[in-house]
């Protein structure tokens, strides 16, 4: 494929409100990390109401979404037309570009290599459950509007080495750009923890890429923290020269003569200031103010990384020992001003001169001002810059959302609002949008996780900004659940719709709507996946199939149950789906997804047409190619990745806390095995066991398991496939990924079985 010319991609980008702030081109929106949209005109707390504003629609993905969705208008997507472009980047390292105002499939996406399963993170002691199953694409994006270039960052792992791999991808077409990508391997010299004959080199395996992107004067700067505090590890930050990503042309290491100093800031990115200076936040670790900056509020040099002022509380060997970090939240620049706020584990603000940082504070005394804004943990805040003064929101364990009021240089150190609600968990998504310092047009957008542990069912706010009334929550309908929890993972605010990412592969899409007006009757199809693994491919005859897009069915959850014949009916809650105009049996029906079973009548087809009907009015055809097999294994929780559903010899639940020992017999479940030895009804309830017939092989942890048994589950529905194998004997402790081959082709390598 020939790439754009530099003069191309500028063409192919139209319209000259393409550089205007209603685009959403950096993490936090914008590089003083504020959180906060402030051209947004159409969404205020008159036209966000329970009657006017609604779930729209969904994107359907292959992954879990922690980076923040990226906004672009007017861009001229080749052969398709001019669209406003929503760029969705997942743990399954998919980057996806779609139309961001309507349901349809993407306009373009790819993949960028294999994710690293998490579980090879951490160790049996000691596992690493920050985040599961994959890590993938964890930190935000960065697009240049200029140059037409979306910069973005992937944990890989190829033949057993890991690799982070930086790509600068053309926004109309995804294809490569820049030389890129180029493998992230910087090194100095230093004698600290990892060090050989007196160098430090990066350690992809030891580093998590969890800030977002910073995009600066033509360089791309990239931050790395650990993978819970798993040693050896530093803090790094490494910059590449945008316009070619083989020129790394700057880099900086926290403690190159100790251990720690992470950048990890809860996903926010380093700021940046017009005058060339980046603000980071490093963690716990080493601190000796000559080297090593750990629990440090630094001031870098962008053109050599280098320290020139840095901020570190009297008390920072205190918080290091405590694990209480100050750099869980970042910075946020007050623009206008020389004024920097950070926040960390203590629930301490501090709000600092950016022109005198003044290095350790001798009892804190040179700082502008410090203040407990609430319980422990800040791990989020947003600003609202006014004219007449800011306004920083943020929240803290067990408590209510706040707002605090700058009043001549200092913030009220009593609250100024606060919500009704008091919220348990800390790791909230927050975004302000409002229509600059307009009293009234402010509202404060927030995800909140329901219970832990995640994944959990996860809930969108929307708050009035200047006193924290409650104005509308997706709670409020069922038709506008938000889906799975996604930690830290801010909302979208562009162009009067809200974007918000979930841990349940998809982008959920809010906007308004005319009162009384009803949604459009017709079913829309966004994405057809496995039901099991949720992962995009060909179908198989006889596969349990996820159907995901609008008016699908009624609003409310419903699940089929087998009718007195014993069959699963092809026509439940007025929703029939039509695989080339076969209805196939139905499992479960809603307005935004459908659950069915391929009929095995297409068995032998050169592709599927899979329609949806509801209440007479049928969607268009969704082509998908055909393949023998489409193996994907059921997860315990039923989210695709993670735990499997897998009992143990003794018939009880395989989990951490009831592992099986190695070498013992486990029976999975899975779909998309492919047609049996014998005929099924892909209707009815299994009586009798079948084989399948294509041979299946399955490894654990990378080694070969004996498969004893691969065909009909009895007692459960056809498309469902019962795996019983032996464990391999020499396995370690702890979660080890189980992969199945049918046909030559491999499930998805997200689910883990429990070991002893």
């Amino acid at each position: 494929m020939k790439l754009p010319t530099l003069n191309t991609a500028l063409l192919l980008i139209a319209g000259s409100g393409l550089l205007f702030s209603q685009n959403v081109l950096t993490g936090n929106y914008d590089n003083s990390r504020t959180n906060a949209n402030l051209a947004e005109t159409q969404l205020n707390p008159a036209t966000v109401t329970p009657s006017t504003f609604k779930r729209m629609f969904s994107l359907a993905v292959d992954g879990q979404i922690y980076a923040q969705p990226l906004y672009l208008q007017n861009v001229n997507i080749p052969s398709q037309g001019t669209h406003n472009v929503v760029f969705v980047a997942t743990m399954h390292n998919s980057v996806y570009a779609f139309d961001a105002d309507a349901p349809a499939t993407p306009l373009w996406t790819v993949n960028l290599g294999p994710s690293v399963p998490t579980a090879n993170y951490g160790s049996a002691a000691a596992p690493y459950n920050d985040i599961t199953t994959e890590n993938g694409i964890l930190g935000t994006p960065v697009i240049d509007p200029n140059t037409g270039t979306l910069y973005v960052v992937a944990a890989t792992i190829w033949n057993g080495s890991y690799y982070y791999r930086l790509h600068a991808l053309d926004v109309t077409s995804g294809a490569e750009r820049f030389s890129g990508p180029v493998a992230i391997k910087p090194q100095v010299i230093g004698i600290g923890d990892g060090s050989v004959n007196g160098t430090i080199a990066f350690n992809a395996a030891q580093h998590l890429q969890r800030p977002a992107l910073l995009l600066l004067s033509g360089v791309v700067y990239v931050s790395f923290g650990s993978h819970g505090d798993s040693a050896p590890y530093h803090g790094w930050m490494v910059g590449y020269a945008a316009a070619n990503l083989q020129s790394q042309v700057a880099v900086f290491n926290a403690s190159p003569n100790g251990s720690g100093g992470s950048f990890w800031q809860s996903g926010r990115g380093p700021a940046a200031d017009a005058d060339g200076n980046i603000y980071a936040v490093s963690s716990n670790g080493t601190t000796d103010e000559r080297t090593a900056f750990s629990d440090n509020v630094l001031k870098l040099d962008s053109q050599t990384l280098s320290v020139k002022e840095w901020f570190a509380p009297f008390n920072f060997q205190a918080l290091n020992d405590a694990d209480e970090d100050l750099g869980s939240t970042g910075t946020t620049l007050i623009d206008g001003t020389n004024l920097v706020l950070t926040g960390g584990k203590q629930g301490i603000i501090y709000l600092l001169d950016k022109t005198k940082l003044g290095g350790v504070a001798a009892n804190d005394s040179q700082i502008v001002q410090s203040f407990y804004a609430g319980t422990f943990g800040i791990f989020n805040m947003a600003l609202w810059n006014r004219a007449d003064g800011p306004i920083l929101y943020l929240h803290t364990v067990n408590s209510t959302v706040t707002a605090f009021k700058m009043v001549n240089g200092k913030f009220s150190t009593t609250p100024v609002a606060q919500s009704m609600t008091t919220f348990g968990n800390p790791f909230q998504g927050m975004a302000i949008s409002a229509n600059g310092s307009n009293r009234g047009s402010g509202i404060l957008w927030l995800t909140s996780l329901v219970r832990t542990p995640a994944p959990s069912h996860a809930v969108l706010h929307a708050y009035t900004a200047e006193n924290l009334i409650e104005i509308w929550n997706s709670d409020m309908s069922p038709a506008d659940a938000l889906g799975t929890f996604s930690k830290f993972a801010n909302p979208t605010v562009a162009n009067g719709k809200v974007y918000v990412p979930t841990g349940a592969g998809q982008l959920v899409v809010y906007g308004t709507t005319a009162v009384g007006t009803p949604k459009a009757p017709a079913p829309f199809i966004t994405s057809v996946v496995n039901g099991a693994s949720y992962a995009n491919g060909p179908l198989a005859a006889g596969e349990i199939v996820t159907i995901a897009g609008e008016n699908l069915g009624p609003g409310t959850l419903a699940t089929a149950t087998p009718g007195p014949d014993g069959t699963l009916p092809s026509n439940f809650d007025a929703v029939q789906v039509l695989f080339n105009g076969i209805p196939g049996p139905i499992l479960t029906t809603s307005s935004n997804a459908v659950s069915a079973i391929v009929p095995y009548e297409v068995s032998g087809a050169p592709a599927i047409a899979v329609q949806v009907v509801y209440n007479g009015q049928t969607s268009a055809e969704v082509d998908m190619p055909v393949t023998q097999a489409d193996p994907g294994i059921f997860s315990a929780d039923q989210s695709g990745s993670g735990q499997g559903a897998i009992l143990n010899c003794d018939g009880s639940n395989n989990s951490p806390d009831n592992p099986a020992p190695a070498g013992a017999v486990v029976t999975l479940y899975a779909t998309g095995g492919g047609p049996t030895q014998s005929w099924v009804d892909t209707a009815a309830l299994v009586s009798e066991a079948i084989p399948l017939a294509s041979a299946a092989q399955a490894t654990v942890g990378g080694e070969p398991a004996q498969v004893l048994y691969a065909g009909t589950a009895v007692g459960k529905v056809a498309g469902t496939t019962q795996i019983t194998l032996r464990l391999p004997a020499d396995l370690p402790s702890g979660s080890q990924q189980i992969v199945v081959t049918i046909a030559g082709e491999q499930s998805p390598a997200t689910t883990t079985v429990s070991i002893r």
